[in-house]
């Protein structure tokens, strides 16, 4: 026994210089609204260039804002922001509306276009029709995972067009 326990500290020592096996991470962890809105400006950025286009959802999206992405004040803001606008509805007639205060508000024409921001493949919100205080805004969506999207608004002015902020979308599970 006395034997056994000399080895301990040598095999303590050892154990500081053996691999670490690690769990191979998935490709992208993050997948809810949530997670998104606590994730940083670079990952954003990298799963918003890797994102994809497919059908335009239908049904209401849950959504939460993204601003200051990967700060705690930014996920302040965002759950202060949430009891404003919750989300979108999409109706699978290229239309869909946002839901502010919890009602179905501003209208939109909803189309597969090209990004403002990279020139790849979107889903365009349009508010050119909407609302005169709504006009010069543009949303654009890609899906980062699967049922959740990821959306850059555009604001424009006479002083030129703008990203305004993030968002996160999450498509009801089929």
């Amino acid at each position: 026994m006395r034997h056994v326990l000399h080895l301990v500290p040598a095999l303590a020592a050892l154990a500081c210089f053996a691999p670490v096996a690690h769990a191979a991470p998935p490709d992208n962890p993050l997948q809810t609204p949530r997670d998104l809105v606590r994730a940083d400006a670079a990952t954003l950025d990298a799963l918003y260039a890797n994102g994809t286009v497919g059908e335009i959802p239908t049904g209401f999206l849950p959504g939460r804002v993204i601003v200051e992405p990967g700060t705690r004040r930014g996920v302040a803001k965002s759950q202060r922001l949430h009891w404003f606008w919750q989300g979108k509805v999409f109706h699978g007639d290229g239309t869909a509306h946002n839901r502010v205060f919890g009602l179905t508000a501003v209208p939109m024409t909803v189309y597969h276009g090209q990004s403002w921001h990279d020139g790849g493949p979107v889903i365009v919100v349009d508010y050119a029709d909407s609302w005169r205080m709504f006009r010069g805004v543009r949303d654009e969506l890609r899906e980062v995972a699967p049922g959740l999207y990821l959306g850059r608004t555009y604001v424009t002015k006479k002083s030129g067009t703008k990203q305004a902020t993030m968002f996160a979308l999450l498509a009801p599970a089929e």
